[in-house]
């Protein structure tokens, strides 16, 4: 069985309100692109000064990271001369500087981005960038499109706060990213795989898939992936699919309205019940009673925040 090819590709870009004031930084884009063979790109849905074509490039007026997770390409600026990408790269744009970007129309690529600005990062980014050479060479890392699936579902929830947990998720990554490129520590090839499957469960939790599946789409035995998996995991791919569906359990029970039949069919349970004696046996309590835990815990800290503000 092979990965699902029709990812969901998401563009999010976030108003900003006073939080610049305060936190002297925000992040006002994330998203996810799927580029398959010869799509047009970019995909729509971006506005005016973020929409751009690749053969004339452009220039914003902010910071931005681009990590590419699959494929390849070409990325040039008016610092940087034309650089093949391929998987497992991650470049910044700077603002005020001219650059383009593509995939190859043979192979596509996929790719998280996420724009920021604000005083803080004026003070950090020449730090970390060199301006001749923005790329970094620091492979496919799971930690880091944990983070950007993390900011993703914090843009699309939006709820208060959202801006302040988006700058420290994004901090995290920039961490990630500076510590891997000081040491050239992005793990062997078979730590590179491994690093691969779990970005493919992560990013086809909703498709019914199984660790063999996984190990054929990696060309890896089914014998040595699973072997690879369990020495720099921990636990078996199995085990690790199913941690990955009880914490999008947890985000949906949380964040959404979905019913419990919908989450189960999401998810692809056998049934609404045995959706709920898995949940219950990982976690001590059915998905109803979480829910309504999660709910109390919201409307307790609502009425201490408007005591406060009130007193």
């Amino acid at each position: 069985m092979s990965m699902n090819q029709n990812k969901h590709n998401i563009v999010k870009y976030l108003p900003t309100s006073d939080i610049e004031s305060t936190w002297e930084m925000c992040v006002s884009g994330i998203g996810f692109q799927s580029i398959e063979y010869q799509d047009p790109y970019p995909i729509k849905g971006h506005p005016i000064g973020y929409t751009f074509n690749p053969e004339r490039g452009r220039i914003i007026d902010e910071y931005a990271i681009v990590y590419i997770t699959k494929g390849e390409g070409s990325f040039s600026s008016v610092t940087c001369n034309k650089q093949k990408i391929t998987k497992g790269d991650l470049f910044f744009l700077q603002p005020g500087q001219w650059h383009s970007y593509h995939p190859s129309t043979e192979t596509g690529w996929d790719e998280y981005y996420v724009n920021f600005h604000g005083n803080y990062f004026e003070k950090l980014m020449p730090h970390i960038i060199h301006p001749s050479y923005p790329i970094f060479h620091i492979g496919v890392n799971e930690q880091i499109v944990k983070h950007f699936a993390e900011m993703l579902d914090c843009a699309i929830a939006q709820r208060a706060g959202f801006q302040a947990v988006l700058t420290g998720i994004l901090m995290h990554i920039i961490g990630i990213v500076y510590s891997i490129n000081k040491n050239q520590d992005y793990g062997t090839a078979s730590m590179q795989k491994i690093q691969e499957a779990c970005i493919l469960m992560r990013e086809n939790i909703y498709d019914k898939f199984t660790p063999e599946d996984i190990a054929q789409s990696i060309n890896m035995s089914y014998s040595n992936f699973r072997k690879s998996f369990k020495q720099y995991t921990g636990i078996a791919p199995h085990q690790y699919l199913l941690q990955l569906k009880l914490s999008k359990i947890k985000d949906l029970l949380s964040n959404t309205d979905m019913s419990i039949q919908e989450i189960a069919m999401k998810l692809n349970f056998e049934s609404a019940d045995y959706f709920s004696y898995f949940f219950r046996s990982k976690t001590g309590i059915n998905p109803l009673s979480y829910r309504k835990e999660i709910e109390r815990q919201r409307d307790k800290a609502k009425r201490t925040h408007f005591k406060t503000n009130k007193s």
